[in-house]
């Protein structure tokens, strides 16, 4: 099982153009762990996910980092219990990475999976997305809590010119919009269908 993980993590981070930190795969399965286990059991996953945490929420993640260069501040709207903002941090230990979450016990829940993982990197608040103040993050991400046609203008809002925002629109791709996904493999399929704003 660890020469497959490891095979679909090198895929992904080859996709993304992102060259991993030093011990990346032994973090994301202590995140990994800690979703099927307390975060399954307090509901911040659902059952039947459980069984594929590591390819739909773990390496899932990981993809919101397509395009993203190497950001000193990630900013994850909507974060719930840490997804995609935790593995982000994971991967990019140097930047400083704020998830938001408008749920106190998300807000909770998040804040255990940073320190269980050793995301020192994460800050975690509550509030919602007109509460928060406008935060010039170089990438903003949002996996699904907004309808595509809605997301677009809140990422907006706290982005840093010059930076990426990345909304993840679901495994159907919209007619509307500019969609990038993982090409998919042997190994791993595609995932969600991802827009990204410049």
């Amino acid at each position: 099982m660890f020469h497959v993980k490891h095979e679909q993590l090198s895929e992904v981070l080859e996709w993304v153009g992102v060259v991993p930190p030093g011990g990346l795969l032994g973090r994301l399965e202590r995140f990994e762990r800690w979703l099927v286990t307390e975060g399954a059991d307090a509901g911040g996953i659902g059952p039947a996910d459980v069984a594929q945490v590591w390819e739909r929420h773990v390496l899932d993640s990981l993809m919101f980092a397509v395009e993203a260069g190497n950001p000193h501040s990630i900013l994850d709207l909507g974060s719930g219990i840490g997804l995609p903002g935790i593995p982000l941090a994971l991967l990019f230990p140097e930047a400083t990475v704020l998830l938001v979450d408008r749920s106190g016990r998300r807000v909770r829940l998040a804040r255990r999976a940073a320190r269980v993982c050793g995301a020192a990197n994460v800050g975690v608040t509550q509030a919602s997305f007109d509460e928060l103040a406008p935060q010039a993050a170089e990438l903003v991400v949002m996996r699904a809590s907004l309808p595509p046609s809605e997301a677009p203008a809140v990422l907006e809002r706290h982005r840093a010119p010059g930076g990426r925002s990345v909304v993840g629109v679901g495994l159907q791709r919209p007619n509307d919009l500019e969609c990038v996904r993982f090409p998919g493999s042997r190994i791993l399929d595609p995932g969600r269908w991802l827009h990204i704003m410049r």
